[in-house]
């Protein structure tokens, strides 16, 4: 049915498709409940895909990883127990070069055996570019060393180890820059 526009007696030109059929209220209603017609039944297909696929794991042994977590929560509080007080400084050597200056105060007492520090470079979305780097104890309580790494954002690592025992860890996001 034409369209009339009031107080002129005009009827509105019919809208012709390439077909040369008038598209009318009815053709663009069929088309949106055709087009959310589409949507509806591809995200049922999806959705029972994803149900007939999913095992209801998110970890294939639950109960080794519940013991991994209850090492890594006893680790925590020993660390946090042993009192240490442990800084790193982070300089630009050269474009692309930095030093890694690590110190630990012994503000909780014990432990005076020799340790072992690590520090770890983790790139935060491409683990081919991760760097770790053994650090030379120098003074007592300190260690440094330096490595090749560009600028950008870090996860960086500090481990302070015994033997195989880590005593100490910390992790932090740095951003490194070259210039000021």
């Amino acid at each position: 049915m034409p369209t009339v526009i009031e107080g002129r007696g005009e009827r509105a030109p019919d809208v012709q498709t390439n077909a040369g059929t008038a598209l009318t209220g009815r053709g663009v209603l069929m088309m949106l409940v055709a087009f959310f017609a589409v949507i509806i039944a591809v995200n049922l297909v999806m959705m029972k895909a994803a149900v007939q696929s999913f095992s209801g794991l998110g970890e294939k042994n639950a109960y080794l990883a519940g013991m991994s977590h209850d090492r890594a929560l006893a680790a925590a509080r020993a660390q946090e127990q042993r009192g240490w007080s442990v800084e790193a400084r982070l300089d630009r050597l050269a474009p692309g070069r930095t030093q890694v200056v690590v110190m630990r105060s012994n503000v909780g007492g014990g432990f005076d055996a020799p340790l072992a520090a690590r520090a770890i470079f983790e790139h935060p979305a491409d683990s081919r570019q991760d760097r770790g780097l053994a650090l030379a104890a120098g003074e007592a309580g300190a260690w440094s060393g330096a490595l090749d790494l560009p600028e950008g954002a870090w996860d960086f690592s500090i481990e302070l180890r015994s033997g195989d025992e880590v005593l100490f860890r910390s992790r932090e996001r740095v951003r490194i820059r070259d210039g000021s």
